[in-house]
């Protein structure tokens, strides 16, 4: 999500500008498009600077074990991997900056997997959820004084991803498209690693990402995708979880230094995920 990242990538770029070649293209975009391609934004291309690839374009924090590529090994295929932090479904389009090629750019008539999780940023969920909950413990917190701007953007994010959606089967119409949602970050009580967060406060924002689910959840059904539910898998490894076992970090992260964004146990969940929706789909039998 982007307050967080903008921070991030800042200082990725300056740990990383000494070994990145000078003058670094925009990433090439196959003539025939990739067999898997990869598309989303930061809960698909990072678990943090600590497993930074620095082949990447420097602002788009990829990691070198995010779930596209701990399922491309899996199922023992190339990815080429698009996915950037703070992107929004625009971003799919367009260049997000520079040495950033579109990422549609990547599809082709022999593309046959995708993936794709994206949206949050289109709904501004990181403003919501540092300027009303964590801005707001202190004082009542968002809970009690619910914004209704917020369902507005989350629910207005439907038609441009339908639009995404038609998208990327008109370029790569044999492919399956897999969209995984948003897992659980919280339940129905918070803890200290989130610093004071309310406990009211942390049932809503779960509230709030069950809501950007059940929209993109039903996009994908409309436009032919796989919708991955990835909140029950994930119900026992919210930010509040044993550190060893959760799938996203909390305020206070101590393994990605991105609150709200995957850890390496969050990758590799939703990995498993896609490897089982890719299997059951018949589509590397075709």
């Amino acid at each position: 999500m982007k307050s967080w990242l903008r921070v991030i990538a800042t200082t990725s770029m300056i740990a990383a500008a000494a070994i990145v070649p000078a003058g670094a293209q925009a990433e090439p975009a196959p003539a025939a498009g990739a067999r898997y391609v990869a598309l989303g934004d930061s809960g698909a291309a990072t678990t943090g600077v600590a497993e930074l690839d620095v082949t990447a374009p420097l602002r788009c924090v990829r990691s070198t074990v995010n779930a596209p590529k701990l399922v491309a090994e899996r199922l023992d295929l190339a990815v080429d991997d698009r996915t950037c932090s703070s992107a929004e479904i625009p971003d799919l389009y367009t260049s997000q900056g520079p040495g950033i090629a579109p990422q549609l750019d990547a599809l082709g008539p022999a593309t046959e997997i995708v993936t794709l999780h994206i949206g949050a940023n289109d709904a501004d969920m990181t403003e919501f959820i540092l300027g009303q909950c964590h801005a707001g413990a202190a004082t009542g917190g968002c809970a009690a004084a619910a914004d209704p701007e917020w369902d507005r953007r989350i629910d207005a994010i439907a038609p441009a991803y339908a639009a995404a959606l038609d998208e990327i089967a008109r370029r790569a119409p044999r492919a399956t498209v897999f969209v995984d949602g948003w897992p659980t970050y919280l339940t129905d009580t918070s803890c200290p690693a989130m610093l004071g967060l309310l406990d009211a406060d942390a049932a809503y924002i779960q509230s709030k990402f069950d809501r950007l689910n059940t929209v993109v959840a039903g996009e994908a059904a409309a436009h032919g995708a796989v919708y991955l539910d990835t909140v029950t898998a994930s119900r026992e490894f919210g930010m509040c979880a044993d550190p060893a076992l959760r799938w996203f970090d909390p305020i206070l992260a101590d393994q990605t230094l991105l609150p709200y964004h995957p850890t390496l146990a969050g990758q590799r969940g939703v990995a498993a995920l896609i490897v089982d929706a890719v299997a059951a789909s018949g589509v590397l039998n075709r």
